[in-house]
């Protein structure tokens, strides 16, 4: 009778222990395939949000000028390029006395939008082209507000003020960190001038220049 009862109790544990076996197996299968839909939901997503940009149809009247005091001055030159508004401001991505931590902080606060055509950059002079500053994450942040918008870099004035002993050499540095970032540098800087503010001759160079470039 014992021997009876302990093969009975062997043959209901092997058939627990199966069946816990089997629960186990399918369980997990089922989160397997769960966090595999999860991963091919959250690709779909991607993939649709790159295909909306891609779908965006770009004006191309579109071509921001953004930065510091002297973008007025680009913009009057300039017959494709505009600021946004002509009051300065984070909302308009324009300010005077303002310089690339600024604008940065402006461009992270500016909705996303797709149908830019090109934005002009303009800052590096009221930091005194600290090469120490964030170029890449300002691009960054540009690309990802704008993000079928063609990049270009003004390079700015020196000569005056706290800027009177910059020489070109640092100058280019700064700039060339815009260039590694894949934006395009307009040729003509605004250079040595005793006063950025006035309207003198090289911002209608830069202006023609701009034109010439955005396509």
């Amino acid at each position: 009778m014992t021997m009876k009862t302990d093969s009975k109790l062997y043959t209901y544990s092997l058939i627990g222990l199966s069946i816990l076996a089997v629960g186990g197996i399918a369980t997990f299968f089922i989160f397997r395939n769960k966090n595999k839909s999860n991963e091919m939901s959250n690709e779909v997503s991607n993939q649709a949000g790159n295909e909306v940009n891609n779908q965006v149809s770009v004006d191309k009247s579109k071509n921001y000028i953004i930065g510091d005091s002297q973008t007025p001055l680009i913009d009057r030159n300039s017959q494709k390029a505009k600021r946004i508004g002509e009051q300065g401001g984070m909302q308009n991505l324009w300010e005077g006395g303002q310089g690339l931590n600024w604008l940065k902080q402006a461009v992270d606060k500016y909705p996303t939008t797709a149908d830019v055509n090109s934005i002009i950059i303009n800052i590096g002079t009221n930091g005194g082209f600290n090469a120490n500053e964030n170029v890449a994450g300002l691009v960054g942040s540009i690309r990802s507000k704008f993000p079928n918008a063609k990049l270009y870099a003004v390079k700015g004035s020196w000569g005056w003020g706290g800027n009177k002993n910059v020489t070109q050499q640092k100058v280019d540095i700064y700039y060339d960190k815009f260039s590694k970032s894949g934006v395009t540098l307009i040729p003509t800087p605004i250079g040595v001038t005793s006063n950025p503010h006035n309207n003198i001759p090289v911002y209608a160079t830069i202006g023609r220049e701009i034109d010439s470039l955005i396509k």
